[in-house]
């Protein structure tokens, strides 16, 4: 996987075990493309083919359980928030780091144009409070007073 990985913290356990689930379920994807693809049609390669099936389906099954257990709140992924974009990419099958890198990618310039802004307004601060000074120095006697 390219995501970076996760500390390991009780917090972040859920995902972890998340994420090797996935892993193994791609694999699992992986080698069952494998013996579809090279299934000759013997009983020897269909018995592993149903095998290979049925491995899958019970991985997914354990997969769904987990994430969804309501009593096991160490394994109850509902308190994860994902954004639908993120799930978007997914469906179009793209790489969610992409996601990532682009939204970091927009919040620095945006973050870069708005330190500009505040920038620009201490410097017209500035001036402008030089020249008010220069130019109503009889009122700073006043106020003074």
């Amino acid at each position: 996987m390219t995501t970076g990985a996760l500390p390991s913290t009780p917090a972040n356990e859920p995902l972890i075990k998340s994420a090797d689930n996935v892993a193994n379920l791609i694999e699992s994807f992986i080698e069952l493309g494998v013996l579809v693809h090279d299934n000759q049609g013997t009983p020897q390669s269909n018995q592993a083919l149903m095998n290979k099936l049925n491995q899958l389906i019970s991985q997914l099954s354990q997969t769904s359980t987990t994430a969804n257990d309501p009593n096991d709140a160490n394994t109850n992924l509902k308190q994860f928030l994902i954004p639908i974009d993120v799930i978007s990419y997914i469906e179009d099958g793209r790489n969610p780091d992409i996601y990532t890198r682009e939204f970091i990618e927009v919040n620095a310039k945006s973050n870069a144009r708005l330190k500009g802004k505040m920038l620009g307004f201490k410097k017209l601060r500035d001036v402008f409070g030089d020249k008010l000074n220069k130019s109503f120095l009889n009122w700073k006697k006043v106020l003074t007073i």
